[in-house]
């Protein structure tokens, strides 16, 4: 069963932090899909610190889905960003 991550709007937002431990992974997709320009982008947090750095496009228009894959040792924290829209979109992961 999908659960939703971000809700359905139009403003940019941030996701929560999510934990993966190596190797485990987690799929994110959009409803409805995206317009040109609109993306999720996949970030990983620093270690030791509150700042994030960007790992890269994770779903974009065309693409409305998206697997996250810890592959580092050890557990890695994530979270994704929703891009601005021009209709309002809901993410979701399972």
């Amino acid at each position: 069963m999908s659960t939703s991550y971000i809700g359905s709007k139009t403003a940019a937002e941030n996701g929560a932090e999510f934990t993966l431990s190596t190797g485990s992974s987690r799929a994110f997709f959009v409803f409805p899909g995206f317009g040109g320009g609109e993306h999720l982008l996949l970030q990983i947090k620093n270690s030791g610190g509150s700042s994030f750095s960007d790992v890269g496009i994770l779903a974009e228009n065309g693409q409305n889905t998206g697997v996250v894959t810890a592959r580092g040792a050890g557990d890695s924290i994530f979270r994704v960003v929703k891009s601005e829209t021009s209709t309002a979109i809901e993410v979701f992961f399972d």
